[in-house]
């Protein structure tokens, strides 16, 4: 069987590794340089013409256009994002093809490597992604020492983000050997890591920083599938985290997708065991399993079932998934 062809596109220039924040003022000198940051985070080296915080968990439509206009207003030429994933994304989304250097202080999101930002939209209770080739960032520096101070719920949370784009990356119909490759070094790093990482272990969260970044690579080229597809309906509907609406479904998700391949790859007899490995390890970090746990009503399912068939995340899934089929997986978590 003839092997089929396949693209890769990344215009990120990489830096990675413990201290290398120490290398952002050879980027900024001489250019006119705004920080977007989390207030939560400390200063990083270089000098800065302004600095815009305040963005919400879930960006919304409103801090990307105030972001936007203080970018507008400072005359920038380039834009330095520090944060966890919102952060980034809303930066990403307000300087739209601007020169921009991504720092994240979360390993979760891989935003500091993909073309996509998710928003929300307040006024419609909704939550949207949006993706362009001008949202890559031009330089992501990802020095792990900026997430040793993160809290044990965030990093678990934002490990089992990295987690889900690792592995939907490894299901989804639109990957490639590389992005497999790349993927299955991901999920190894954060099954073996990401309960040390919790404890504040910095060799651990060192690893779910580089686990976090190539499951971004991962699926910058493969797109994310039946998990995330059903993340934004539960964070909206049900108040979870991303994190914790990603997890909430990769369990069953991974036993239905016919995973049997990679988790043998990943020294699994088989998808089932692998589910349960993920199943007790969001089990020991205190993410739910549960509709109850979830907080998500019974009654409510039909209607949950119906939103999370919204393309596109869904359309990436190898397993074709309907009402019925997502109706039976949210039972099957009762």
């Amino acid at each position: 069987m003839q092997m089929p062809t396949w693209e890769w596109s990344l215009p990120t220039k990489i830096i990675f590794g413990a201290g290398t924040r120490g290398r952002l003022p050879e980027f900024l000198e001489g250019k006119r340089a705004a920080l977007v940051r989390s207030k939560s985070v400390g200063d990083v080296p270089g000098s800065f013409i302004g600095e815009f915080s305040g963005i919400r968990p879930n960006p919304t439509k409103q801090n990307v256009a105030d972001c936007a206009a203080f970018i507008r207003d400072t005359q920038a030429e380039i834009v330095v994002a520090l944060g966890g994933g919102s952060v980034l994304d809303c930066a990403k989304a307000a300087a739209d093809g601007m020169p921009l250097v991504a720092m994240p202080t979360t390993s979760g999101t891989g935003s500091e490597v993909t073309s996509v930002c998710v928003l929300s939209d307040e006024d419609a209770g909704t939550k949207f992604s949006i993706a362009s080739p001008d949202f890559y960032p031009s330089i992501a520096i990802v020095d792990s020492e900026l997430t040793y101070t993160v809290p044990r719920k965030v990093a678990a949370e934002s490990g089992l983000d990295a987690l889900a784009h690792a592995m939907e990356a490894l299901w989804s119909i639109r990957g490639n050997p590389a992005s497999t490759a790349i993927a299955l070094r991901a999920v190894r790093l954060v099954l073996d890591d990401l309960e040390h990482a919790c404890e504040g272990g910095s060799a651990a969260r060192d690893n779910m920083s580089l686990a976090s970044l190539l499951a971004g690579m991962a699926f910058s080229q493969s797109k994310t599938a039946g998990c995330h597809a059903c993340a934004n309906p539960l964070t909206v509907g049900y108040g979870l985290s991303h994190g914790e609406s990603c997890a909430f479904t990769l369990a069953a998700f991974t036993r239905i997708n016919n995973m049997d391949r990679h988790a043998k790859a990943l020294e699994f007899e088989n998808a089932s065991a692998l589910a349960d490995k993920i199943d007790g390890m969001k089990a020991a970090l205190g993410l739910p399993l549960t509709l109850a746990q979830a907080g998500i009503p019974q009654e409510d399912l039909p209607k949950l079932a119906e939103a999370c068939l919204l393309p596109p995340n869904m359309r990436n899934n190898p397993v074709t998934m309907d009402r019925a089929s997502m109706l039976a997986l949210f039972e099957s978590l009762g």
